[in-house]
């Protein structure tokens, strides 16, 4: 693993980056609040580092600019917007940036793993017994790892860090889901998630 201190290299000019857009949000997600049921592609420009092309209105899978688990779960108002977009995926429309996000090439994702599977999700670790389990991928010097430990049958412990490339990428046969195009890097820590 050589490119290992250029990946956290580049994970730490990532965080230079990402922590004062997402501390910035706090002001700029109530700002953007007036334009959730403006289509994507209309948005004003400096609406970018928060709306994720995801989430925002227009690709059909909610309402105000929010998906419908999340509207499901917590209803379209402000602060069900504002708690998403500010709190729960802080500063994720820099994934918009063509510069710091990542097109992710299966020909040239690589990966090490804990174990010879593709889908490290909690159920497929659970229907395995699989107790812990990790990957780091990368393409070039993009890299994202995860790490996940089965407390439970439904409860998990889940590091996820850097871009959101993974085993799986490097398959062409399986189906691709928008992340391929304008992955974003992901920040997360959960100790003993339900799921």
């Amino acid at each position: 693993m050589l490119k290992l201190p250029i990946f956290i290299l580049l994970w730490l000019g990532f965080l230079l980056i990402k922590i004062p857009t997402a501390l910035l949000g706090l002001i700029m997600v109530p700002a953007i609040y007036r334009f959730r049921f403006t289509g994507y592609e209309n948005l004003p420009w400096w609406t970018r580092p928060w709306a994720n092309p995801e989430d925002w209105e227009g690709n059909g899978n909610g309402s105000g600019s929010l998906p419908l688990w999340w509207v499901n779960a917590h209803g379209v108002n402000f602060k069900s917007f504002f708690q998403y977009h500010a709190i729960r995926n802080p500063a994720n429309g820099l994934r918009s940036f063509e510069w710091i996000d990542m097109d992710i090439d299966p020909a040239r994702v690589e990966y090490r793993r804990s174990h010879a599977i593709v889908n490290f999700e909690p159920g497929n670790l659970r229907r395995l017994k699989i107790k812990t389990a990790w990957y780091i991928a990368w393409q070039g010097y993009q890299a994202g790892f995860q790490v996940y430990h089965i407390w439970s049958d439904d409860r998990h412990l889940n590091i996820k860090f850097g871009w959101r490339v993974d085993p799986s990428d490097a398959d062409t046969s399986l189906p691709k889901n928008m992340g391929v195009d304008d992955a974003s890097f992901a920040t997360k820590f959960l100790l003993y998630r339900r799921g």
